[in-house]
């Protein structure tokens, strides 16, 4: 197994711990924002709010990727199964 393979298995379980864990990483940036907000007196705010939309809808679209490469291959396999016949 080349050093490929290996950031490649890498890469693919950090993806599902965080597609498994997905609503736990929501509730911990909306936690940290709401403190950062607190703690610098609401000045900061709408960097803040960016922020946190940034890190969720990164989260979300590691989750979406991991759907359609999980559908991905069955889909190919079923159109490969269709021109074989």
């Amino acid at each position: 197994m080349g050093l490929s393979d290996r950031l490649k298995d890498l890469k693919t379980k950090a993806v599902d711990a965080t597609v498994e864990r997905s609503e736990q990483i929501h509730e911990a940036v909306e936690k940290v924002a709401s403190t950062a907000d607190e703690r610098t007196g609401g000045k900061y705010r709408e960097r803040i709010q960016n922020a946190s939309a940034k890190a969720g809808s990164l989260v979300d679209g590691l989750k979406s990727s991991d759907d359609q490469e999980a559908g991905a291959p069955g889909e190919e396999s079923a159109s490969v199964d269709t021109q074989a016949d």
